[in-house]
């Protein structure tokens, strides 16, 4: 199959990584894979690292150049080009520009476009708008069963239009097991971890709220922050400020995310809205224990498990609760650490995920006459 994946940038991101694993997945089963970013290319080693890992798979990459929503119309003339040049057996799109560009153009061209959905949009325009371009595709992959049902509730779409494909990850061979590790060779630090964008969406405010109590109520342990965003500056002030400095690191974007997951004993994630995070996913596939919302995608993660380490969207109080007492438990954190793995293990393995893609188009390319899904 002649493949087009259709994203709004490529740069470190849940939507964005999915999409770079897929065509890695693609190109590896001898599919021709064209990954199209509506974006201009990244400008710094951190927001190229998807692309470069694109690159050293011979993976063809091409950029639309439109960075605002008034360039949107050269994007499109790209595009056109693109496809003219060489036109794929089929389209899927992630994002919500990209959802909106790829329906609008690539049916011009008699080809079947898959959408993706990869979080509960928050702008109710955006859901509104889903009319303009709903019919226009054949199916649209869901990253969870709570943001399918979104879509269906909020943006129209039938049921049978909708197809849920969690994320997957290739769980690393050196995970934190407890049962491998004697208590003196325990390589766990005491350490809070929050890794994501520092927005309002992951909750970052509540997190400079709560951080006070929490790290009073747990003197021995530190709070590890990996990521940027506009609530940077408020983080690095209150910093300048707090009695508690010495305890609480403002690492910024790192590409060492992993390696810092082995040496905590939490991730912490007072998250207001998501898809299915792709942090938990990575916690979980190194045996770490989560304190988290009960956010989307959250119970399909944690399955057996979600009271123990969630608590409802929004209880500010009862997150913060949560936090000291899986800190203060070491049995239960490592209880919790056996069964994150072992259910990473069995229902996230990323080339599963990604088989659902293939299979996917190949059963509509089937069903389209005159075209082939070999």
């Amino acid at each position: 199959m002649k493949i087009d994946l259709l994203i709004t940038e490529i740069q470190p991101g849940g939507a964005e990584r999915c999409c770079a694993q897929l065509a890695i997945y693609l190109n590896r089963k001898k599919h021709s894979v064209r990954v199209i970013s509506i974006g201009p290319a990244p400008n710094s080693p951190h927001e190229s690292l998807l692309w470069n890992s694109l690159q050293k798979h011979n993976i063809q990459v091409e950029f639309l150049n439109a960075s605002k929503s008034i360039e949107l119309p050269w994007a499109r003339s790209k595009l056109l080009r693109l496809i003219r040049q060489s036109k794929p057996d089929i389209a899927q799109t992630f994002l919500w520009h990209a959802n909106l560009l790829g329906a609008w153009i690539y049916p011009k061209f008699q080809v079947p476009v898959v959408a993706g959905a990869r979080v509960r949009e928050p702008r109710s325009y955006r859901s509104k708008l889903a009319w303009t371009w709903r019919n226009r595709v054949q199916k649209v992959v869901c990253v969870s069963d709570e943001v399918a049902t979104w879509c269906s509730e909020h943006e129209g779409f039938s049921f049978d239009k909708l197809q849920v494909i969690p994320n997957g990850i290739d769980p690393p061979t050196n995970w934190k097991d407890p049962n491998s590790q004697s208590e003196s060779s325990n390589s766990e630090e005491k350490i809070l971890l929050f890794v994501g964008r520092l927005e309002e969406q992951k909750g970052i405010d509540i997190l400079l709220e709560k951080a006070p109590s929490i790290l009073q109520a747990l003197p021995e342990f530190q709070l590890v922050i990996i990521g940027q965003g506009s609530w940077s500056l408020r983080w690095q002030q209150w910093l300048k400020e707090s009695t508690f400095t010495h305890r609480v690191k403002l690492l910024g974007p790192r590409s060492d995310v992993m390696d810092w997951m082995r040496r905590s004993s939490l991730l912490v994630l007072p998250t207001r809205y998501e898809g299915m995070p792709n942090v938990v996913l990575e916690a979980m596939s190194l045996g770490l224990p989560i304190a988290c919302m009960r956010v989307e995608g959250i119970s399909q993660l944690l399955g057996e498990t979600l009271d123990e380490q969630s608590v409802s969207a929004q209880d500010w109080e009862a997150w913060e609760k949560l936090v000291i007492h899986l800190a203060k438990d070491p049995q239960t954190r490592k209880s919790l650490a056996i069964a994150n793995r072992d259910r990473v293990e069995n229902h996230f393995k990323l080339d599963i995920q990604m088989q659902k893609y293939e299979l996917l188009y190949s059963e509509i390319l089937g069903k389209i006459p005159g075209t082939s899904s070999i």
